[in-house]
């Protein structure tokens, strides 16, 4: 858990209508999908607005990720930005609402969520990847002969009564 994005609020809920912006870089890890990772800082720029009902929470997340292209597997690297607007409650729903608990907000599953949902779920280094080098991963070799396959030992008995040595 980042303890920057642990955040006291407690004198912003008590003037509803108020707000505070927010505005912080910050290092994550083990942000990912099966298919792509954050890596790097996380730019997180937010404005928390005290309502009656708890704080709502508008801005955008910036970060870098990593991942592996779907057609050609070469690493590729690249920005993603994602606009957020979100709840806070003292007595929050379940995936409706993240709680307010003793007068502050953890803003770490939010923009973890926010930015996890925001990767993509299969790369693609460009559009137009035609995918792997055909010469690179021959695919329509011959089979080599019965001879030229390794022998399994554990059949070796068998080899022995058919050939009869």
């Amino acid at each position: 858990m980042t303890s920057q994005l642990i955040v006291p609020v407690a004198e912003l809920l008590r003037r509803p209508g108020s707000s505070r912006e927010l505005s912080i870089h910050v290092d994550v890890d083990d942000w990912a999908t099966s298919d792509a990772a954050v890596h790097g800082p996380v730019d997180v720029q937010l404005q928390l607005e005290s309502v009656i009902s708890g704080l709502e929470v508008t801005g955008s997340l910036e970060a870098g990720w990593r991942g592996s292209c779907r057609r050609c597997l070469e690493p590729i690297e690249q920005t993603v930005q994602q606009d957020l607007r979100e709840m806070f409650s003292t007595a929050p729903t379940d995936e409706e609402t993240y709680p307010i608990q003793d007068g502050e907000v953890d803003l770490n599953p939010m923009v973890r969520d926010c930015l996890v949902l925001a990767l993509p779920i299969a790369p693609l280094c460009s559009v137009d990847c035609a995918g792997p080098a055909p010469d690179a991963y021959p695919m329509n070799q011959p089979e080599p002969s019965p001879e030229d396959r390794p022998k399994d030992p554990r059949w070796a008995a068998l080899d022995a009564l058919r050939t009869g040595k």
